[in-house]
């Protein structure tokens, strides 16, 4: 019987705590350590994404960077999944906390709001201020998670973190 390493738990017992989030995997991933057991790092999914947010990474396992550009929902990374590791039927597709950084134009009061104009759940709105810049505000009910805000911000002042 083959058994998943859980390298949380070995890096604990080693007196080794992180506090690196998880990476960001691809839409319908399993749960870890289920996604890391039946992936077989094939790559068919870093070659089927056009939008080319999808790359190899630590392990050999695919990995998502919005740095890159958005996902655009097109499942063609779950469509080409043999292992079954990506699934159409995981729900949600993926759970993701977006924060706004420090370094963000608008809490340095510059105006911008270029990850509110490619927003297209509407999900990151910007309340006006008496006497100062408006700073986004993110609806995380509305966030689908599709990352066209990290790219767009000219600070990389925007990130997502993987939950689950």
């Amino acid at each position: 019987m083959e058994q998943s390493v859980n390298l949380s738990r070995r890096n604990l017992l080693r007196g080794r705590v992180s506090t690196t989030p998880p990476p960001i995997r691809p839409p319908g991933a399993l749960a870890e350590p289920e996604f890391t057991s039946k992936c077989t790092t094939c790559d068919e999914c870093v070659t089927a994404c056009p939008e080319g947010i999808i790359f190899r990474g630590s392990g050999g396992y695919p990995e998502v960077d919005f740095r890159r550009g958005e996902c655009t929902f097109c499942m063609r990374c779950v469509d080409v999944c043999a292992d079954e590791a990506l699934s159409a039927s995981t729900q949600p597709l993926w759970q993701l906390e977006l924060r706004v950084l420090d370094n963000c134009l608008a809490r340095g009061q510059v105006v911008c709001q270029a990850c509110a104009d490619v927003c297209e759940a509407e999900a990151i709105r910007f309340a006006p201020k008496l006497g100062s810049v408006a700073t986004p505000r993110i609806d995380k009910d509305s966030c689908t998670g599709c990352g066209a805000c990290i790219a767009a911000c000219p600070e990389d002042a925007l990130e997502a973190i993987a939950h689950g």
